[in-house]
């Protein structure tokens, strides 16, 4: 088995705000092996981009901070090294695919020159020559006539395009992680199939690993290897894909598989209520207020994440919840 590449010890960032402090990130632990695709599920509002900004160190300060914890990436607590040596390993050794790509790139230049500026700046690249490169990189990701559309402006991509050439930037230094956050949001059902095929291709290809944020549960049964699911801030479950969907343990996980659209299956059965407020969060498990499984206990007390694995066989299944007898 390979190597550790990223592993985030007891993550905690928190957002100081006039109303009071928002725990949006608070003790998350996870590891991703070189080469590995780890898949961080869960609603809008649960902290996994926040965790993905954390790892990026691209939180707004103020009000956010990285209050503790550790992120250890190829053997380096990059928590603890300066802002310049960050900036360095920032789109050359991890490198994101953000959300919305409209909203990424910059509307005044041409894709071509965005592409080219990354390795102007980490590969000391002459323009000429990050230009040439450029196309290779839009041909890569499957952008017809890639020579012509260098010259191109965002807007007269579409969404899909536009998604490649955010992923052209992203591995144009050939990075060991890539943080891929919603990168199907949007985008029809067959060009969301083009760009997962095209990130496992270069997850395969390249040997990159692959932290993908997302809250498609159907994207991750056809793209991971482990699925970590988040709530409030928190893991609530982490195993394999395989067990994830065969044998789900925390009523989260359990819900947010009901709520996965099947062909030929009855109506969709929704998790009752929303995400609470990061401000407002219940005392007990914070999953206590929409969990149909509630009792006494999760009113009061917040669970531990254990290992209910009993098989010997080196894996791992983490969940969150009274409900086991490892917690108790």
């Amino acid at each position: 088995m390979s190597s550790s590449l990223l592993e985030i010890e007891d993550l905690r960032t928190y957002l100081f705000l006039t109303e009071g402090t928002a725990r949006v990130v608070d003790g998350v632990s996870l590891g991703i092996r070189k080469g590995e695709t780890l898949a961080l599920v869960g609603e809008s509002g649960c902290g996994k981009t926040m965790t993905a900004y954390s790892v990026l160190r691209l939180i707004p300060e103020p009000p956010g901070k990285i209050v503790g914890g550790r992120i250890v990436f190829d053997g380096e607590d990059i928590l603890s090294i300066p802002d310049k040596q960050m900036r360095k390993i920032r789109g050359d050794q991890i490198a994101m695919v953000f959300q919305e790509p409209l909203t990424s790139l910059n509307p005044v230049f041409r894709i071509g020159s965005q592409i080219a500026e990354v390795l102007q700046v980490h590969r000391k690249m002459r323009k000429r020559d990050a230009m040439d490169q450029a196309v290779k990189l839009l041909q890569d990701v499957g952008i017809p006539s890639p020579e012509k559309r260098i010259m191109d402006y965002p807007h007269q991509m579409s969404g899909g395009m536009r998604q490649r050439v955010m992923i052209a930037i992203a591995i144009a230094c050939e990075p060991k992680l890539i943080i891929a956050d919603e990168p199907t949001t949007a985008l029809d059902v067959t060009v969301q199939a083009q760009i997962m095929e095209l990130l496992k291709q270069l997850n395969e290809k390249k040997e990159m690993s692959l932290l993908l944020i997302t809250h498609d549960l159907g994207v991750v049964a056809e793209a991971a290897e482990n699925v970590a699911v988040m709530y409030a801030g928190r893991i609530m479950e982490h195993t394999d894909v395989a067990t994830i969907f065969s044998n789900p343990l925390n009523p989260y996980t359990t819900g947010l598989l009901g709520s996965v659209p099947r062909a030929g299956s009855e109506r969709l059965k929704p998790i009752k209520g929303i995400v609470p407020p990061a401000l407002s969060l219940p005392a007990g498990c914070k999953f206590s207020t929409r969990c149909e499984q509630v009792f006494d206990r999760c009113l009061t007390e917040e669970p531990d994440l254990v290992d209910v694995d009993n098989s010997n066989d080196g894996r791992k299944h983490l969940v969150r919840c009274w409900l086991h007898k490892a917690q108790k």
